[in-house]
């Protein structure tokens, strides 16, 4: 009889965890029918009992932990909040010149140059130029006395420069855009020259035009340039006269020589574009 209450006060308990899996919930139920049982047969004491109660609701709070797990696992995970669509990252775009040309190309509005290979032949040159795209015209200054070349074909023995010049204008065509690469170009320059000879104590001064076509070729680095050209023309004496240096009596003796010829020359231009 008192195994029978247990039994019956053990299943009640079970029962009151509705809450449990129904595969822990038959745990109990098997453990109170199989305390019932040993009660009944062996008498078992109280401490015997408890520890077999104990041991049913061990069992049972287990499968309920593992299948609460199992649950959560389950469940399918909350999607993430979509993020909004990126925007692409802004890039620097290189757009060509107007017109298709490099900028500092088409910035180049002349130069100035100097040409010191005027110290070998006719004298040194300083000059400006001006123009764009492919078109040019430039100006120059020549130091006439400080050509070696100028030396040979215009002074004769115990013969020497005074204070001698040129100025001319040119024009050239370039073949490319931004003054630069091969050119052809017309030129005239006028010559003034003063030969002293202080043995005789006479003065000859001369004046030449000289026009003449040119053609070369210049190769630019960045906003510099070194430009080779060599021209061929003639050199026409406007005048000549002798003079009577200061002390000297003898120039009516002398007559002034025509030296007008073909004319060559070569220049190699150094400049900085502006």
């Amino acid at each position: 009889m008192r195994a029978a209450c247990g039994a019956a006060r053990f299943i009640q308990k079970a029962g009151a965890l509705s809450n449990t899996p129904v595969a822990a919930q038959s745990l109990l139920i098997r453990g109170a029918t199989w305390e019932a049982f040993l009660m009944a047969k062996y008498s078992v004491g109280v401490r015997a009992r408890a520890a077999l109660r104990a041991l049913s609701v061990v069992v049972a709070l287990v499968f309920s932990v593992a299948r609460s797990t199992q649950a959560s696992a389950a469940e399918p995970a909350e999607p993430e909040a979509e993020a909004g669509p990126k925007l692409a990252e802004p890039q620097l775009v290189s757009v060509p010149a107007e017109g298709g040309g490099d900028a500092g190309v088409s910035a180049r509005h002349g130069s100035v140059f100097v040409d010191p290979l005027g110290f070998a032949l006719f004298g040194p040159r300083l000059g400006v130029e001006l123009g764009a795209g492919r078109l040019s015209v430039a100006a120059h200054a020549r130091w006439f006395n400080a050509g070696l070349l100028s030396h040979s074909l215009f002074l004769s023995d115990g013969d020497s420069f005074d204070f001698s010049y040129g100025a001319g204008l040119r024009a050239r065509y370039f073949l490319s855009d931004g003054l630069r690469g091969a050119h052809l170009g017309l030129a005239g320059e006028y010559l003034s020259s003063r030969i002293a000879n202080p043995a005789s104590q006479v003065l000859t001064r001369s004046a030449y035009a000289v026009p003449y076509a040119e053609a070369g070729y210049r190769l630019p680095f960045g906003g510099f340039y070194a430009d080779a050209s060599a021209g061929v023309g003639y050199a026409f004496q406007l005048s000549a006269k002798v003079e009577n240096m200061p002390g000297g009596s003898s120039a009516a003796r002398f007559e002034a020589s025509d030296k007008s010829s073909v004319y060559g020359t070569a220049s190699l231009e150094l400049g900085l574009y502006f």
